[in-house]
């Protein structure tokens, strides 16, 4: 999205790699920690027409993926408009003084916003 729109990139890969690890290792752990029901065993497996997703799970997924994107889109180009004194786009605010610190605290507040939400969505 923000490529497309001349907007600059939201999270820088250090980023991406500390999402990652704060937000799927814990109930990665919790998961492996769990202990495994005995009777799993005995159950009959699903029937092969039933899918794995079903349609009202494919609903919520892609509803919950708009609707966390929206707002940490959202949050991202207030945040811009904060910092970068008004800017929203690449070309403009390569433009402004000490533009690499403006970005920096824009993008911050934006992971920041998308930690927090992943965190309260998984709960």
């Amino acid at each position: 999205f923000c490529i497309v729109t001349g907007i600059p990139v939201m999270r820088t890969p250090l980023q991406i790699l500390f999402l990652i690890l704060v937000t799927d290792l814990p109930p990665s752990i919790a998961l492996g920690m769990e202990p495994g029901e005995k009777t799993i065993l005995k159950e009959r497996p699903r029937p092969k027409d039933e899918p794995v997703v079903l349609g009202w799970m494919w609903l919520s997924m892609v509803m919950n993926g708009a609707v966390l994107s929206a707002v940490i889109i959202g949050v991202y180009v207030v945040s811009l408009m904060h910092y970068c004194e008004g800017q929203i786009f690449q070309a403009d605010i390569d433009k402004l003084e000490d533009f690499d610190s403006k970005l920096m605290d824009a993008r911050t507040v934006a992971f920041i916003s998308l930690v927090w939400s992943e965190n309260i969505r998984s709960y």
